[in-house]
């Protein structure tokens, strides 16, 4: 049974994709939180349901591999209004809130990976019950 062909997990799979990216970006912004004139970035979080209406194609590096759909040209990085007065250099780092927004990933991410893991066990468990 093809896994990626579900919709759970395929959802699950994009969501991971997008977290991941979204991390990445955080990261650079707490980086530059001492840089002049940086402003913040962030991704906008796709449409995950219209994505799996679209059939994304899948991409294969080795054939026991699962590969998720590729977000690239979904994914659009953005520089949020700032929700505060910038520093005397321009800078509009928050590092607390950055930081925040980081941990909300990185624990959504957690979350997404058990999801992911039980539906997996969920299978495994009615394949060998119906080869049995």
């Amino acid at each position: 049974m093809d896994l990626k062909n579900l919709s759970v997990f395929s959802m699950a799979e994009q969501n991971m994709q997008y977290l991941s990216a979204r991390e990445k970006v955080l990261a650079g912004n707490i980086a530059n939180a001492s840089t002049p004139g940086y402003l913040p970035k962030d991704i906008e979080k796709p449409d995950f349901g219209n994505d799996l209406v679209a059939n994304m194609p899948l991409k294969l590096t080795n054939s026991k591999h699962m590969s998720g759909a590729n977000f690239g040209n979904n994914l659009k990085v953005y520089t949020p209004e700032p929700t505060s007065a910038l520093t005397i250099d321009g800078n509009g780092v928050i590092l607390e809130e950055q930081m925040n927004e980081a941990s909300k990933a990185s624990s959504e991410y957690k979350r997404m990976i058990t999801i992911y893991n039980k539906y997996k066990s969920m299978i495994q468990l009615a394949n060998t019950k119906i080869s049995a």
